[in-house]
């Protein structure tokens, strides 16, 4: 009796049969767990053929409600995690779920997006690049530390201080010149 059955998300109410994203992630999910009992040989190869091609036509499938696009981004995340051991097997089919889900979860702001690092005007990254190991103390380096990495230490402090003065004078001569005109 699938003609019952609704998807219920906070307040959106879809039928199963309204939304075609309901019934590709039935057929991958079905497909997958064909895949994962199936006998070594023959039976496994059709298993696995049959796991991909419905798992990119769930990648090309439209989701038309919102309960639709909650019910794929839980089903994306349950496949990424499960399968993450055997993310170079897919080929595009991996970046395409990663890249969906993430578009999914930017849609209807749930969490998970993974964030590109920003570059700030100096040229340095910020955000998922930044090392998170501890700095070094400088008293725990050797009192005689070798010339190269004082004169690398003070090229880099100077370049950054550099680019401090040169974008607050730069900033301060482009008022100016504007207040003229």
């Amino acid at each position: 009796m699938t003609h019952a059955i609704t998807i219920s998300a906070d307040a959106d109410r879809a039928s199963f049969h309204g939304d075609p994203i309901l019934a590709a992630i039935e057929r991958h999910s079905e497909a997958w767990q064909v895949f994962q009992v199936a006998a070594e040989g023959e039976p496994s190869l059709q298993a696995e053929d049959e796991a991909d091609a419905s798992l990119y036509s769930l990648l090309g499938t439209a989701c038309a409600t919102r309960a639709g696009m909650l019910c794929m981004i839980r089903h994306l995340r349950w496949f990424l995690a499960e399968e993450a051991s055997n993310s170079s097997g897919h080929g595009d089919a991996w970046d395409i779920a990663k890249a969906r889900e993430a578009d999914l979860s930017l849609c209807l702001g749930v969490e998970r997006v993974q964030r590109l690092p920003i570059a700030l005007p100096s040229g340095r990254l910020i955000g998922p690049v930044i090392d998170l190991r501890p700095a070094p103390v400088l008293d725990a380096l050797p009192p005689r530390a070798p010339t190269f990495a004082r004169v690398n230490r003070a090229v880099s402090l100077g370049g950054d201080v550099l680019a401090a003065v040169v974008l607050v004078v730069g900033g301060c001569g482009l008022a100016g010149f504007a207040t003229l005109l």
